[in-house]
């Protein structure tokens, strides 16, 4: 069906657009207007598990969507690389890029700014909470993914009949979904959202990006707890 120069996919495709494209992004702004209005809530750390808990669900049901959707048009969000070498050499290229961007805003901020990210006040607290976390980060690095360099920018890519369209829209909405950390990473999010793309158009293949992915998001995590660490070192001097 055409609307315009768009090209409306099926059912299964509009509910997945819905999904992603509304109902994420006005979840995380509900969640970010709720931190602002409660910003000592992730001090609890039952909250803080709570949130990591709910977050394995939501990204294992988006992975449930991605796939199932995707295997309506024919496209396997698993699918291996032809070229294992040339995918593992590009994997490591991009993650080497995200680091340098999520360490280059990292420096940007101060360390009261670092302070008030809704990343640093989710650092874990005991064995269990790291446990909770790394499981968070294994099933981001694969659902969003799926969901985002995946089977969303198929969809779209077929409906808006640009490649470049459909990256744009998706790297936004990786974005807005990640709403709670605020404006300035959300930037940066953009930006590994659009080396993903490349990581993933060069590879033909999603897995490459989902190990990416999940080594950054680790990487990122114990980054993270180090420089709070090391910020409420200094703030006691």
């Amino acid at each position: 069906m055409l609307i315009g120069a768009m090209i409306l996919p099926g059912t299964p495709s509009l509910v997945f657009l819905f999904y992603v494209l509304l109902l994420l992004p006005w979840m995380a702004f509900r969640s970010s207007r709720r931190l602002k209005q409660q910003p000592g809530l992730l001090a609890d750390g039952r909250v803080r598990r709570r949130v990591w808990k709910s977050t394995v669900l939501m990204l294992l049901l988006l992975l449930w969507m991605a796939a199932a959707t995707g295997r309506g048009f024919g496209y396997d969000v698993f699918e291996a690389p032809e070229d294992v070498a040339g995918t593992v050499w590009k994997s490591l290229l991009s993650l080497a890029v995200s680091l340098l961007l999520m360490l280059s805003s990292s420096l940007l901020r101060t360390a009261e700014q670092r302070r008030e990210m809704f990343v640093y006040r989710l650092v874990p607290g005991n064995g269990r909470e790291w446990a909770l976390k790394l499981l968070v980060a294994v099933t981001a690095g694969v659902a969003e993914e799926a969901v985002y360099r995946g089977v969303l920018l198929q969809i779209l890519w077929y409906s808006l009949d640009s490649f470049a369209a459909a990256v744009a829209v998706s790297a936004v909405a990786f974005a807005m979904a990640h709403r709670q950390q605020g404006l300035q990473s959300m930037l940066l999010i953009v930006l590994i959202a659009l080396q993903m793309h490349w990581l993933v158009q060069s590879t033909g293949s999603l897995l490459g990006a989902m190990a990416a992915h999940t080594l950054y998001d680790i990487v990122a995590m114990f980054w993270i707890a180090r420089q709070a660490k090391r910020d409420a070192v200094i703030a006691s001097l």
